[in-house]
């Protein structure tokens, strides 16, 4: 743990004690715990193309555990600590170099972040502001996944949402991925807010801004529209416009929009993404995104890219199924002028066996080999019991 990640858990601390200590043993006594207990599978396999250290023939399986604990709120805060530990029992090559470490796993799974911290932060939640300190998930319009900085949310008025984050250093800590907590921006961070407001009749507005100091900064807008016609059937779409103002390279532009109709449990959707025909959307992603709706979709990352897809949503009884077919077209980043296509299918499957046991199947396949860029197959699994 680093000293500023140090001096942001001790904050936080210190901020419950000074708010009672008198009443800290019952704020422990009320909280509660969580967690689960899941295994998880995953092959993939080039059907055709070069194979790299990252794209390559791999079958593993791990065994995973998940463990979370938060206070109850004493006077408008409260703590949450979270851990997350995996295991390999099987690996088809427990000798292959991944870069990450050895064994087939490590290509998900990096074999010094098998343990990690998954959460540690201290929330405030009151007059209509939520306010998070520490390691702590993220999702905004460009940033997800574990980060370790400071969010804050407010609805204060009345259809407007405010919302503003700091992350100094991002990973993943989740059942299929472990990646070690990276440093953003030499550990000056990347700070992000935005404004939404939402209309009665479901059309929503958004705009933010992006910045780090030493990369980029980065502008956006967002008009939304999800309504109803009937009570079982709706429609809806979005259009998403970027810029970024690079500090290194050239600046960054995204279109993204998508339309979509839905009857009771069922979706279909139709999108359109294209970014800039230099640097692709730019510096955005540092942190993540939420623009790739596909299993991998790496060749969304390059330039010029220019994606249609379409998306199916659906329920069979207690069987969930999510499916997406598209096709991208793209030059690469430091290249020449040459374009290249690839098709990507990738599919999802959830059911709830019981209660608190499900599981999952991930079906993914890319489509037309490419430099770089195999045709591959990946197949997952996951059985998941929650407490």
């Amino acid at each position: 743990m680093n000293r500023s990640f140090a001096l942001m858990a001790t904050i936080a601390c210190a901020a419950i004690a000074a708010n009672g200590a008198d009443t800290l043993e019952e704020a422990f006594k009320n909280g509660k715990a969580s967690g689960d207990v899941s295994a998880y599978y995953e092959s993939r396999h080039v059907d055709k193309g070069d194979k790299s250290t990252y794209f390559n023939n791999t079958a593993w399986a791990i065994g995973s555990v998940g463990l979370k604990y938060e206070t109850d709120f004493y006077k408008s805060f409260k703590g949450v600590v979270g851990f997350r530990g995996s295991v390999p029992f099987y690996e088809d090559d427990k000798d292959f170099d991944t870069g990450h470490g050895k064994g087939d796993s490590t290509e998900r799974i990096y074999e010094n972040n098998r343990f990690m911290l998954l959460n540690l932060y201290l929330e405030y939640n009151a007059y209509d502001t939520v306010v998070r300190v520490g390691r702590q998930n993220m999702n905004s319009d460009w940033v997800t996944k574990v980060n370790d900085g400071v969010s804050v949310t407010n609805s204060s008025v009345s259809n407007l949402t405010l919302d503003a984050l700091w992350t100094r250093a991002r990973g993943k800590v989740q059942l299929n991925e472990m990646f070690r907590v990276k440093k953003i921006n030499k550990n000056k961070g990347l700070f992000a807010g935005g404004a939404t407001y939402k209309f009665d009749n479901g059309l929503a507005f958004r705009g933010y801004v992006m910045h780090a100091s030493d990369i980029f900064t980065g502008y956006g807008a967002k008009a939304m529209y999800d309504g109803s016609i009937t009570e079982d059937f709706g429609m809806g779409g979005m259009i998403h416009v970027t810029r970024t103002s690079e500090r290194h390279a050239d600046d960054g532009k995204l279109f993204d929009t998508s339309v979509y109709a839905k009857y009771q449990d069922h979706k279909f959707t139709v999108g359109y993404t294209q970014t800039g025909k230099k640097n692709g959307w730019g510096s955005f992603n540092k942190a993540g995104d939420n623009i790739v709706q596909f299993e991998e979709g790496d060749v969304m990352y390059e330039r010029d890219v220019r994606t249609v897809y379409t998306m199916v949503s659906t329920k069979v009884q207690k069987l969930s199924i999510d499916a997406i077919l598209g096709t991208t077209s793209y030059k690469l980043k430091g290249g020449d002028e040459k374009r290249y296509r690839q098709h990507e299918f990738s599919t999802w499957l959830s059911y709830p066996i019981l209660e608190n046991l499900s599981a999952i199947v991930k079906f993914d396949k890319t489509i037309k080999a490419q430099p770089y860029y195999p045709a591959m197959t990946q197949v997952s699994a996951g059985l998941s019991y929650t407490f």
